[in-house]
């Protein structure tokens, strides 16, 4: 490193001298040596130099601060790294909360079937519809809820599964489950109020 040098200038006499000894020993053009030195890792930090905003400081004294700066740096990276840290954290325990009060409606609603719930939500038959079928659907559901099977679904097939034996990774497939109960309930009371609605008409005078 000459005398007065600028850190761009020591960065650039580096990298020539480098590839100058790259090219002599594998027969490579300048060129082409030059290019493979600014690949490899050193060579990058290199170019950095040679481009970065230390480029115009003169090389002596940016290697007396060099010091300062790598402790600033790693007080830096220890930052991030501690931030990063305690939004794993963060997100952790709200992935945490959110199960528990999945887990928490989950054991409601299963109460709420074992005391017949269906029955309330199917209401009266629709024409057509045996009351007896309604009320097996019913004993069917109760019956599962005593025994604590919830319904799950995923790629269109439909299983079951104990409360007590479900994990996160159920989630999906069981808000799956919950949405396609809830539209099948809402197609069957918007047929029903469509049945209410042509046996009023039918006895107006």
């Amino acid at each position: 490193m000459q005398k007065n040098q600028s850190v761009s200038e020591m960065a650039t006499e580096v990298l020539a001298r480098q590839a100058s000894t790259r090219a002599e020993r594998t027969g490579e053009s300048s060129e082409v040596a030059h290019d493979a030195v600014l690949q490899t890792e050193a060579g990058r930090r290199l170019g950095e130099l040679r481009e970065g905003q230390h480029s115009d400081e003169n090389a002596d004294q940016w290697q007396t601060s060099l010091p300062e700066e790598r402790a600033e740096e790693r007080e830096r990276e220890r930052l991030r790294e501690e931030r990063r840290r305690l939004r794993e954290i963060e997100l952790d325990r709200a992935r945490r909360a959110e199960w528990e009060a999945f887990v928490r409606e989950e054991r409601r609603a299963l109460e709420l079937r074992k005391d017949g719930q269906l029955a309330e939500l199917l209401g009266a038959p629709v024409a057509g519809e045996p009351p007896e079928a309604l009320r097996r659907l019913v004993l069917e559901d109760q019956r599962q809820a005593e025994e604590g099977l919830v319904a799950l679904t995923s790629n269109g097939k439909t299983y079951y599964k104990p409360l007590g034996e479900l994990v996160e990774g159920d989630m999906a497939a069981r808000i799956a489950a919950i949405r396609l109960r809830e539209n099948w309930l809402k197609e069957r009371r918007d047929r029903w109020l469509s049945y209410g609605e042509a046996t009023r008409g039918t006895n107006l005078p």
